[in-house]
């Protein structure tokens, strides 16, 4: 259809004989593991289930897992926190699916859907009726939009429509199911882009006395030119687009720069989300300044001017944007918008009574917004529940880590009633959030029937994951559970096939049994069940893998845990080169810090450069090692290195007590923060002898307005920023440290020249290192032929100095 547009295994003895040699920098070439690891890491990955509104079908979307490098080494803009595509205006390299499936949940009939040759398909959404679906699809001149049909499964291309993905899922239905609201690459540019930018002068920026402290952002605007190349892609056309008649209309006759829109319930207004100039060269767009309009389509397309939100300039880690936030539609009523506004300017350092006031406005009023509820603590979401005023507002206090659920009736308005409060980490006690389904206009909304919700927890537990569902009495607040999963086979509950919770969609697996869908209900204390997808397994190599969760103490008394993947064919009483893997996490709770993450119920699948790798080329894996950090959050990581230290000693300990480990020969690594871990580690202790440490920052000078959860900046702590940077230290790491590092990461802080730094550091002082860079990977390394050598790279690394080392005594 053409649019017309109107006005309106066995263990490997040894990897290193089985992996090239390393090689000179200007001989470097894409390296692989071994085949054993190749053949997981190429096996079919699962597909992801997508519910249909009235849960009458599933559709299963298999991602693609492993792109080729030529797949990043297309053209890619970095501006304004952004990457993009200049070729097919969408964001570069989105993830995708390369097929999809339909299953029906009454009987398991399985319906497969024809992408068009080559997919690249973002996800599906689901049209309100559940009869359509609706999803885009990236080639490499356009980004397209499909319809499917689940009644045929086939789908159609909605021809002269070029989809602007940029600002993420731009595709929405009208509540009636027959119109698509789409975010259109304009057909006319504003302006012709220049191809070359000759400067009329230098680049200049002023502060003028007003604190405005920033995290250290990737891939921002550098220059005018650059503003005028983000605006010319970010541009976009709104339109209608009838599925019936073919026509499009749009929202907006001029292109304008347009993060989101969203459709009100009646499906007569939408509120349009426009970015305005100025930008900035110092914060990502998120920051930019706004303008909120609200269009109604029964008046002629009347345009209302609801904020305008400046450019936000302070953008310190758990800073948010003053004006309104979060804006949505009350799903109960025909057109009545919801939001947050800070009562503090945005910084949660600012002392105040009211931090946060949820404000109510009725648009057919076209009268003042209402202030709903006053928080103490900063608002963090909403949930609504189906076809009634009652809404569960979720609140956090930065000071104390705690998080609160209150339940107002929007209605009535007056007073909230608290109904859960919860600690930071706090896995054990978690009640569970709200179990959802779409409302006609894509909002989702708490399923209910009668009085009661539905809430859906994890069940986390000391033995174990025991997912559960428990109904809520929205009058008296009381819980009653209807399901709890065994401890094995784990059931994981995905959405209710029925009003009344008898009847449920799981998740099952096991040890042994990949995961799989399974139909449930409950009938007179009797259970039937019918399984809707049988996978076969696609590693059986993984099966030999030996594994359990490992309690131990700190030796200070707080519980710590790993869990511990051992060898195929294992004996007990084998004392084998170990490799630690762990993740630093801050607490200030020691019974919470305890608490295990650790489960060995799940089947056991293995993606990515994985550490659980290392276990089949004849290492112990202490993967997911506890390391909490405790603490006041003001002041948590004064003893970071200390706690570090602690948390590592006691793994080692129990690993040798276990008699599994040879302590002469133990490594650790880690990503991100776990490579700042790794480094700190070797820098400060000589427990390891060696270390493998990816995509990390190791000179805290260089995110000097904080970094993970510690709050205060360099120059309030200059002492402590020293002290946390490996970069200082150099000199004293004496072991060898493996560092890779995604030559174009976008996190936070954790710029490349980094481990370029680092690796200068150590090789100036005389260490032994070796630095990888991947091209053109980001944070997380997704290419096939990255993964492979980042996993060469480590087998090769831990074989040299770890497996196949000479005790410690004899290299002293």
């Amino acid at each position: 259809m053409r649019f017309r547009f109107g006005a309106g295994v066995m263990a490997l003895a040894s990897c290193a004989s089985l992996l090239a040699s390393p090689l000179a920098a200007d001989e470097a070439r894409y390296r692989t593991p071994p085949r054993e690891i190749v053949d997981v890491l190429r096996a079919a990955p699962f597909p992801l289930p997508f519910v249909s509104p009235h849960r009458e079908w599933i559709l299963l979307a298999t991602p693609l897992r492993y792109p080729p490098i030529a797949d990043l080494a297309r053209p890619m803009l970095r501006l304004a926190g952004m990457r993009i595509d200049p070729a097919n205006n969408g964001i570069h390299h989105a993830p995708s699916y390369l097929a999809y499936a339909l299953v029906r949940t009454s009987d398991g009939k399985r319906v497969e859907v024809k992408l068009p040759n080559h997919a690249h398909a973002g996800a599906p959404i689901w049209s309100p009726d559940g009869t359509r679906f609706a999803f885009s699809n990236a080639t490499p001149h356009a980004v397209e939009l499909y319809v499917g049909s689940v009644a045929s499964g086939e789908v159609r291309k909605i021809t002269g429509v070029r989809l602007n993905t940029l600002f993420g899922n731009t595709i929405a239905w009208t509540p009636n199911s027959k119109q698509l609201l789409a975010y259109l690459v304009p057909n006319r540019r504003l302006k012709a882009l220049g191809a070359t930018w000759v400067p009329s002068g230098p680049i200049v920026d002023e502060t003028a006395g007003t604190k405005a402290p920033a995290v250290t952002f990737e891939d921002l605007l550098q220059n005018p030119h650059d503003a005028d190349v983000w605006e010319y892609y970010a541009q976009g056309q709104y339109a209608l687009l009838d599925l019936t008649t073919g026509a499009a209309s749009v929202l907006t006759t001029v292109p304008d720069i347009i993060r989101s829109a969203r459709l009100s319930p009646d499906g007569r207004h939408v509120v349009l989300d426009r970015i305005r100039r100025p930008y900035s060269y110092a914060v990502p767009w998120e920051s930019f300044g706004r303008r909120l309009t609200l269009i109604d389509f029964g008046k002629v397309w009347r345009g209302r001017t609801l904020a305008d939100i400046p450019l936000q300039t302070n953008a310190t880690f758990d800073a948010v944007t003053t004006g309104p936030r979060d804006v949505t539609w009350r799903p109960d009523v025909a057109a009545t918008l919801l939001w947050s506004e800070t009562q503090d300017g945005g910084d949660p350092s600012k002392a105040t009574t009211v931090r946060d006031i949820v404000y109510q406005y009725d648009v057919e009023r076209d009268g003042k917004p209402r202030a709903v509820l006053a928080l103490p603590d900063r608002f963090q979401s909403v949930d609504f529940v189906e076809n009634s005023p009652v809404a569960f507002v979720r609140a956090y206090d930065r000071a104390t880590r705690f998080s609160r659920t209150l339940e107002i009736d929007l209605a009535e308005g007056g007073g909230a009633v608290e109904t859960a409060k919860l600690r930071d980490g706090d896995r054990y006690h978690d009640p569970g959030r709200p179990m959802t389904r779409p409302a006609a206009n894509g909002k989702q909304v708490a399923v209910r029937d009668g009085e009661t919700i539905f809430l859906r927890g994890a069940g986390a537990g000391p033995d174990g994951r025991r997912p559960f569902i428990d109904r809520f009495d929205l009058k008296s607040h009381q819980t009653t559970r209807i399901f709890q999963s065994e401890l094995a086979p784990l059931e994981e509950p995905l959405t209710l096939l029925d009003a009344n919770g008898r009847t449920l969609l799981v998740t099952r697996q096991s040890p042994t049994e990949p995961p799989n869908l399974v139909w449930l209900t409950r009938v007179e204390g009797s259970k039937i069940e019918r399984a809707l997808t049988k996978t076969p397994d696609p590693s059986p190599v993984l099966r030999g893998l030996q594994r359990r969760v490992v309690s131990y103490k700190r030796a200070d008394g707080v519980d710590l845990s790993f869990t511990l993947y051992l060898p195929p064919g294992y004996k007990e009483g084998t004392r084998l080169p170990t490799f630690v893997w762990a993740y630093p996490a801050e607490f200030n709770d020691p019974a919470v810090a305890g608490q295990t993450t650790n489960s060995a119920q799940t089947f056991i699948t293995v993606a990515g450069a994985s550490q659980i790798f290392m276990a089949l080329a004849g290492y112990a894996v202490l993967d997911n090692a506890a390391v909490p950090i405790l603490g006041d959050p003001k002041t948590v990581n004064d003893t970071f290195v200390e706690q570090l230290t602690a948390d590592m000693k006691a793994a080692i300990d129990k690993a040798v007590a276990l008699g599994v480990t040879d302590p002469e020969r133990v490594a650790v690594g880690g990503h991100s923060y776990g490579a700042f871990m790794t480094a700190n580690l070797l820098a400060h202790t000589r427990l390891f002898r060696a270390g493998i440490a990816r995509s990390g920052a190791y000179n805290r000078s260089l995110t000097p307005f904080g970094f993970q959860n510690e709050r205060r900046t360099y120059w309030e702590a200059t002492e402590l920023y020293t002290k946390l940077s490996p970069f200082t230290y150099a000199d004293k790491i004496v072991d060898p440290l493996l560092l890779i590092h995604g030559v174009a990461d976008d996190n936070t802080g954790t710029f490349p020249i980094q481990s370029e730094r680092m690796f200068a550091a150590i090789k100036g002082n005389g260490g032994t290192a070796r630095l990888v860079m991947l091209p053109y990977e980001a944070h997380g390394y997704v290419a096939r032929e990255s993964i492979e050598t980042t996993l060469a790279e480590m087998f090769d690394w831990l074989d040299r100095y770890v497996k196949n080392a000479p005790p410690r005594s004899a290299t002293r």
